[in-house]
């Protein structure tokens, strides 16, 4: 089975070797990325950051760079960098979980037109890197999250990720902009590639980039000013889908357990695991649930149902996998990261 990171070695190799071979490699690693089996690369490969790809130049001074972004988060970055010198198509609009998107015509058109795409890797959108990359075969294919250091699953984390039949990401956990230190990293990736597809704007690109690493420098101290706030014993987060390991190791909490037992908000626990998890609750007499606003809530009340030693059962809402609405504060990766640090701070800390 090919990998991410093997998928980008090959383009590497063979971006300029003619259009038949790079559409094979390309179909290589859609049967990859689309494969209901786990990933065969060792914890070993999986602990090494994915690389990022090659680019040439590919538009003269005076054109826009065709861009797609697949999520709403990361189309917030690649605007930050890009700004108005790039032609930009986010896909995933605020509220729309990237684990069950599915493209429309128009998106796929948006994909045949351009010149990269930037999608998240470790293969977090699991359903719609296979028609990005058939529509898009004259586009580099760009993870954001090159060159940061992957939390790599326990087994345990890994047993429970694979319950989702059919929507394993494998041994590595995707959702790395969880942490800002990643997405300093994803700021650099879009900087350099951006710069080597459209040398003209090369200064451009780099004054935006330099200006947002300061605004995330200063928003990873805020948040950990505000979160800092909440009481030792509070740091404690119950979800309704495992999304938030690198959050927990940035920003010092700990996570008891999910509702739905898998990094993939598509899979569904069993009544065993319910009971278990309102079982470990109750133990430890914590009756906060972390829910996603992308996500379903009713599994989550039914568990809020079954806490019936709570006299108080809180449900947060969070912005985790996508933006929010206009008018919800979370409108940007900045925004999305305050609104839900404040939230926290909030309920945690009662």
């Amino acid at each position: 089975m090919i990998t991410v990171r093997d998928k980008i070695k090959r383009q590497n190799r063979n971006r300029f070797a003619g259009l038949s071979l790079w559409l094979v490699s390309m179909l290589a690693l859609l049967a990859a990325a689309c494969s209901s089996q786990a990933p065969t690369a060792s914890p070993g490969d999986a602990s090494q950051p994915l690389p990022l790809p090659v680019v040439e130049p590919m538009v003269s001074a005076g054109q826009k760079l065709h861009v797609v972004a697949t999520t709403s988060i990361i189309g917030d970055v690649v605007r930050q960098v890009g700004d108005e010198a790039i032609d930009l198509t986010i896909l995933m609009q605020p509220g729309q979980d990237p684990h069950s998107y599915q493209p429309g015509a128009s998106d796929l058109t948006a994909a045949a037109d351009a010149n990269i795409i930037f999608i998240n890797g470790w293969n977090l959108e699991e359903g719609l890197v296979n028609d990005l990359a058939t529509i898009g075969n004259k586009a580099v294919l760009v993870p954001i999250s090159a060159g940061v250091v992957p939390r790599v699953l326990s087994e345990e984390e890994h047993d429970k990720e694979t319950h989702g039949e059919g929507h394993s990401h494998g041994p590595v956990d995707p959702h790395t902009w969880q942490d800002v230190a990643n997405v300093i990293q994803w700021v650099e990736n879009v900087r350099q590639v951006l710069s080597a597809a459209d040398p003209a704007n090369a200064a451009l690109y780099e004054a935006n980039a330099a200006a947002y690493r300061q605004t995330l420098q200063q928003l990873d101290a805020d948040l950990r000013t505000t979160l800092g706030a909440i009481p030792e014993e509070r740091r404690i987060l119950v979800t309704n889908h495992d999304n938030l390991g690198y959050f927990a190791r940035a920003y010092g909490f700990e996570i008891t357990d999910s509702v739905i037992p898998s990094i993939s908000s598509l899979a569904e626990p069993s009544a065993g695991e319910l009971a278990a998890l309102v079982d470990t609750m109750r133990s430890k007499g914590f009756c906060t649930l972390i829910l996603e606003a992308t996500a379903s809530t009713q599994l989550a009340r039914m568990l809020k149902s079954e806490l019936t030693g709570c006299a108080d059962v809180h449900l947060i809402m969070l912005y985790t996998d996508a933006l929010g609405p206009a008018g919800s504060g979370a409108e940007t990766y900045e925004g999305m990261m305050r609104a839900n640090a404040a939230t926290l701070a909030k309920e945690l800390s009662r």
